[in-house]
């Protein structure tokens, strides 16, 4: 029981009012969080073709989004040929823009590696960040190469998932 009550025009207490909004409020915060985490997907992911797919991009997109975060947009004065910019867009700020949201994605995706267990997160790092052989990774972790093999499809499966969580990056497969 509330130790004051307002009455609006309509004749409705405001402590009233307040708990309907407050009511609505918690069930559409509800209604979000069940949207954003979207837990409504029951099919198998398929581990083999999402390692493929996570080794692809750590190849490649990653490689060029380190490429394009560590490159400088400032390019230095050349007064040899001086064309006269006709286009409306500013270059060097696309360019800064651009660094910016290299080095963003490159923020997050180390949030999701780092995120994975401890033993994931190393052989991940060894595979595909630091290029280790086999028989380095069997040598540094004490674990045999089939025992790896699985570790890493687990961890690709589960940087796949974080990354999709928090990116629009997809590289989950599924089975048929």
């Amino acid at each position: 029981m509330a130790l004051w009550t307002y009455t609006t025009l309509d004749n409705t207490s405001l402590d009233l009012v307040l708990k309907i909004i407050i009511k609505a409020w918690y069930v559409v915060d509800l209604m979000q969080l069940s949207d954003l985490l979207d837990n409504n997907d029951n099919r198998e992911i398929d581990l083999t073709k999402t390692r493929i797919k996570v080794t692809n991009f750590m190849e490649n997109q990653y490689q060029q989004l380190k490429y394009l975060a560590n490159t400088s947009p400032l390019q230095s004065v050349s007064y040899d040929n001086i064309k006269v910019q006709t286009s409306q867009s500013n270059s060097i700020e696309s360019k800064a823009i651009k660094q910016l949201q290299a080095k963003e994605y490159l923020r997050i995706i180390d949030d999701c590696i780092n995120s994975l267990d401890d033993i994931q997160a190393k052989i991940f790092k060894y595979k595909l960040l630091e290029h280790r052989t086999e028989y380095d990774i069997t040598e540094l972790t004490g674990y045999s190469r089939a025992h790896i093999y699985n570790i890493f499809k687990y961890a690709c499966r589960e940087f796949a998932k974080h990354l999709n969580l928090v990116t629009d990056i997809d590289l989950l497969e599924y089975k048929e």
